[in-house]
């Protein structure tokens, strides 16, 4: 609770000195009252009261149906479902959230309190935010207090804009604490259920990001550092990375067909975790984009040159992108792209937070990926996207338990080129203004030469979700994930096993007493099934969290 104390004197300080949320601040209203725009004037947003439609995940969209093929790379991503689960809350991120201020209570089984408050505020030509977050869980599903955990974080951002130059600093930071209760399936092996090893993960991140728009030009800069920190209690070992970067970009319009850029991306850091080493990648990007009628085509090239310790690896990877809209509800598209891609402690930790110390980080080369999908409204409203991708991967990094303490896991490498087929599907559908549903599939084919599996990768990934605004008074939600296909070592030498597949289900109610306050009901894993995302590691059965939030 110190940290929360903290957190809450920090919020208060800001205000203080305040006159009149930045990362995924919750709920939204939908706003009433007139905007006057005037020319070289701010606006400025009316009090809200109304609730507003709960938006769908990020992998789904509720927006208005558009074909647009901007087709991002297809940088490998492990799927975002931790070992053991955070509350998916009623409300969601939407677009003015950040211009709320608010406080949110709310309390739940497993002795869970949770604190979250946001405040906007204007300071001259300076428009800050700030939120921070407390969420603490004392019990858990393996030996009561020694499966407990909590998460406590803070954000401070600020934008300014001057004629064509805009300038946003950022600051974050966020702490989570939790034991290393698992080892239900496994030969115990340096770990005591009696008195779990203690962790705490610390990660502290800034940055300035800084734009520049005049005629056909934009130019980009964003500097930023970063410290993460995962400390065992009961031992002086621990992790720390520490990591220096930017970002750059330029793109020029040329004339109404063409468009030409170039975008660079760098990272050095410092690793100590029992091992130590340096690593660094730089990632050189210049590409020229031609846009007539219905075609659309992006060629390029990167080069990337990657350190890790003392070994360097430079290479050219070909990029390109076509899109094309056969009519005005259906269109095509296609890629290849390649690069190095960079893997941090903090990363690996958010996939995974139950790692030992002495890891062997590497950057992942995708060799090669090339695919293409369709998308389109088969029917008013309703967004369709299928896609299949093929990747080449070297360096892509696995988790297994570790020999010396089956309750950690430690990364391992395929030593040959690991390839990935990807499948996936998105259909999103929003029959009226107050109600949403969407639902994700992806299935996953890895082939792996010196592993014996692709340790801990689902094969199959299925999401599902629904929301409904009724009467402007009350939301109610639901959510479902399926994941399956998951395999782990069964003993440090050799075998294997397969963990079981599971489906969790969540709801949650949200009710508007007054324009200003309201209640709240989120239930997570309905079926009360105490599954595994890791060997050895079941999440909590069901779980459910009331309480309310005040704007003010």
């Amino acid at each position: 609770m110190k940290i929360a104390i903290a957190l809450i004197s920090c919020v208060i300080w800001i205000q203080s000195y305040a006159q009149n949320d930045s990362t995924k601040t919750k709920q939204g209203e939908i706003l009433t009252g007139e905007v006057i725009i005037e020319k070289d004037k701010k606006i400025m947003l009316p009090q809200a009261d109304k609730i507003f439609l709960r938006s769908t995940p990020e992998s789904f969209s509720n927006k208005p149906i558009q074909l647009a093929f901007d087709v991002k790379e297809p940088d490998f991503e492990w799927p975002d479902y931790k070992s053991d689960v955070p509350f998916q809350f009623t409300d969601d991120p939407y677009p003015l959230a950040n211009y709320q201020n608010y406080v949110k209570l709310g309390y739940g089984n497993f002795n869970s309190p949770l604190l979250e408050a946001g405040l906007f505020r204007t300071f001259g030509n300076w428009d800050s935010r700030a939120k921070l977050f407390y969420e603490s869980f004392k019990t858990g599903p393996v030996n009561e207090e020694n499966s407990g955990n909590s998460v406590a974080g803070i954000d401070v951002s600020a934008t300014h804009v001057k004629n064509d130059f805009t300038i946003t600093p950022l600051i974050s930071f966020k702490q989570r604490r939790y034991k290393f209760y698992g080892n239900s399936n496994r030969i115990n092996t340096g770990f005591s259920e009696v008195d779990p090893v203690e962790s705490k993960h610390s990660h502290i991140f800034s940055e300035i990001a800084l734009s520049w728009k005049k005629g056909d030009v934009n130019l980009s800069f964003k500097p930023h550092i970063s410290s993460s920190v995962q400390s065992f209690d009961q031992s002086n070992e621990e992790n720390s990375e520490i990591t220096l970067g930017a970002t750059g970009s330029l793109a020029y319009k040329i004339d109404e067909a063409f468009t030409t850029g170039f975008e660079i991306v760098g990272q050095s850091a410092q690793y100590d975790g029992g091992l130590a080493y340096d690593r660094s990648l730089i990632n050189i990007n210049p590409w020229v984009k031609h846009q007539k009628d219905e075609l659309t085509v992006e060629a390029g090239f990167m080069v990337s040159s990657g350190k890790v310790n003392t070994e360097t690896k430079t290479s050219f990877y070909p990029k390109a992108k076509v899109s094309y809209s056969f009519s005005d509800e259906w269109g095509v598209y296609g890629l290849i792209s390649g690069g190095q891609e960079w893997n941090s402690l903090n990363g690996l930790l958010n996939q995974n937070e139950f790692l030992d110390d002495s890891l062997g980080i590497t950057h992942t080369e995708n060799t090669f990926s090339f695919g293409g999908g369709i998308k389109g409204t088969p029917v008013k409203n309703m967004l369709v996207e299928a896609s299949i991708i093929h990747s080449s991967f070297k360096g892509l990094p696995f988790f297994i338990p570790s020999a010396s303490d089956s309750a950690r896991f430690v990364l391992t490498y395929d030593n040959e080129t690991v390839s990935v087929i990807s499948l996936k599907t998105d259909v999103n559908y929003m029959p009226t203004a107050t109600s949403t549903y969407g639902a994700s599939l992806e299935l996953n084919g890895y082939s792996v030469e010196s592993l014996d599996k692709p340790w801990h990768t689902p094969t199959y990934i299925f999401k599902a979700y629904t929301s409904h605004n009724i009467k402007e008074k009350l939301i109610v939600s639901a959510y479902l994930t399926s994941i399956g296909g998951i395999r782990a070592p069964a003993d440090v030498d050799f075998g294997y096993m397969k963990l079981a597949a599971f489906t969790d289900v969540s709801i949650g109610a949200k009710y508007l007493i007054t324009p200003r306050a309201s209640a709240f009901i989120d239930v997570n894993n309905l079926l009360n099934n105490e599954y595994e995302r890791y060997l050895g590691y079941p999440i909590r059965g069901l779980a459910f969290k009331i309480g309310g939030q005040y704007r003010f």
